[in-house]
């Protein structure tokens, strides 16, 4: 018997269908409006890259705290 597959991401994309880039939105412009509650020093990324990269984490999978820093 195969082993389940892990990841839920071909489900969902059988489920949006054939992906047209001129329907694709970007998420960069919404979290460059996100203000950055950091102090400058010591910033070594952006937070929208860090906001990105947390949105990445989270649709291929991770749930918690501990997984988006994996």
């Amino acid at each position: 018997m195969p082993a389940a597959v892990s990841s839920p991401i071909p489900a969902v994309l059988v489920k949006l269908g054939p992906l047209d880039t001129g329907r694709i939105a970007s998420l960069r412009p919404y979290f460059d409006s996100v203000p950055d509650p950091r102090s400058r020093r010591g910033r070594w990324y952006s937070l929208t890259a860090i906001l990105l990269v947390c949105a990445c984490a989270v649709v291929s999978g991770a749930r918690s705290i501990d997984e988006l820093a994996e």
